[in-house]
This record gives structure tokens, C-alpha cells and sequence, in this order.
């Protein structure tokens, strides 16, 4: 393995609690010459607050060493048009950090918006979505950052995700979302390039078997599922195929002795 890409929430983290080993872990295997990166489905902050976050959590990172759902979504926008485009942004600040370069629409404006933008959103109302169905019905094409259904904090407790914001606007559309995070494989295919590794020279370590290791399984690379955070051991022999980790440990302090261990 030459290219790590951990998942956050669930796996370094949650909430502003730190995960056990998390720190020791990174440190000794950049230590050992591993590349490390951090992919999440989180597009509430940008990728700036995700590395001063990682750092003050006694793991050292920059901006480039973060991929979100958030930058898949302006990457998405770059490609469909180029040109430029007008996006009503259902979500949080970082979203719209992420999206600062194209032209965020208000809600008066919502009907000449060209995208709905969709992603975690904590001040979610029924006029937010009102407003943006009105958005898809003239036209504009709805892209999620995410469809995570739940969302862990401190203390194990779990709240609801993006993915229910994104269910209520394609219920009422009628049509399916265009997701740009995981289990879409852009984000890794992105680190993959920016690492210059393979697939066969990666590893994508997640706790949520539907959207971390199906991402991994998409992009062809070696998955390994951490049981800190969603997917629980009792699951896995109910898991579909292309849902199933290459490995399992049970914490992040289990990594280390696993890369030792000849495939």
C-alpha cells in the first residue's frame, strides 16, 4: 500500500471527540511513509476547517490532504458547465465556501437557478424545500453531496443526514439525485491522482459499509471497515457483495498490524 484515505466522521472522529488510536495511528504510519488523505461526506465545513480540525486534534493536515462531498459537488459543476452556472444551495456555510465560485442564488431568484444543490443541513424547513422544488420544477437538475441517512456525534448518538433532506426534495420531484460523494468514486479517483497511486496501491478505511466500502469497491481499491461508528459486526454477514470490506478491525489502533500482515 502507498495511499491511505481514511473516512472522518465514525473513523477519526465524532463530533469533537477524537476516536482511540486515531491520532497514534496517523502519526506512525506517515512515520512508516505512508501518503495520507481524509475523504468525508460532510459538506457542512470546507476543507480549510477540516484540516485545522484534524490538526488540533493531534493530526497534522492541510487543505489538499481533505476531499469532501462538497468539493465533488463543485467539481461536478465545473464539468457539466464550465461556462459558469446559477445554484440554489440547500446546506451550510461550507457548501457555499466550496461553491463560491459559481453564482448562489437567493430564494427570490430560486426559479433561474440551474442547480439545487443539496446537502447536510441543520435549518432545514419546509420553505427551504418548497423553495427549491419550485427550483426543479422550472428546470434546474438536483445534485446531493450526500445521501448518508444518519450522521454520529459525541456520546454514539446518531441524527439524522443529508440524505433525508435529499429524499424529501426526490419524493416530491419525482426523480433521482445525481450524488457526488460516496459511494460515488470521484473523491478517491481524485486523492488516487493527487497521490499519484493505484488502485492496488490503495486503501480506503470507512465504518459505513454503504457508502465508505461501496465507494472503495467502485474505485477498484482495498477497503477496510472500522467498527467505531456505523456498520456494526452483527451486519456484516448480512452485507451485499459489493458492500463487503476486504478486511475488518475493530479499532484504528488494529491498522498498523494489519499493513504488516502479507495480503
Amino acid at each position: 500500500m502507498k495511499l491511505l484515505i481514511f473516512d472522518l466522521d465514525g473513523v477519526i472522529y465524532a463530533g469533537d471527540e477524537v476516536k482511540p488510536f486515531a491520532a497514534d495511528t496517523i502519526k506512525t504510519l506517515r512515520n512508516r511513509g505512508f501518503s495520507i488523505s481524509f475523504l468525508t461526506n460532510n459538506s457542512t465545513r470546507s476543507r480549510k476547517y477540516y484540516s485545522e480540525k484534524l490538526t488540533s486534534m493531534g493530526i497534522p493536515a492541510t487543505p489538499d490532504d481533505v476531499m469532501s462531498s462538497a468539493v465533488a459537488a463543485c467539481c461536478r459543476l465545473e464539468e457539466k458547465s464550465p461556462g459558469g452556472a446559477r445554484v440554489f444551495i440547500v446546506g451550510e456555510e461550507g457548501l457555499r465556501e466550496e461553491l463560491a465560485q459559481f453564482t448562489i442564488v437567493d430564494a427570490e431568484d430560486r426559479e433561474t437557478a440551474d442547480y439545487v444543490v443539496v446537502g447536510y443541513d441543520r435549518e432545514f424547513t419546509y420553505r427551504k424545500m418548497a423553495d427549491a422544488f419550485d427550483a426543479l420544477q422550472a428546470g434546474a437538475e438536483l445534485i446531493a453531496t450526500n445521501k448518508d441517512a444518519t450522521f454520529p456525534v459525541e456520546g454514539g448518538r446518531l441524527l439524522p443526514g443529508g440524505g433525508t433532506i435529499v429524499a424529501a426534495l426526490e419524493a416530491a420531484w419525482g426523480r433521482k439525485s445525481f450524488v457526488c460523494g460516496k459511494p460515488n468514486a470521484f473523491g478517491i479517483h481524485r486523492l488516487m491522482e493527487h497521490a499519484n497511486a493505484t488502485a492496488d496501491e490503495t486503501m480506503l478505511i470507512g465504518d459505513r459499509a454503504e457508502t465508505d466500502i461501496l465507494a472503495g469497491r467502485n474505485a477498484g481499491v482495498t477497503t477496510c471497515l472500522v467498527l467505531t461508528g456505523i456498520t456494526k459486526f452483527e451486519e456484516l454477514d448480512s452485507l451485499p457483495d459489493n458492500c463487503r470490506p476486504h478486511y475488518v478491525i475493530e479499532n484504528l489502533g488494529a491498522l498498523p498490524p494489519l499493513l504488516d500482515t502479507p495480503a
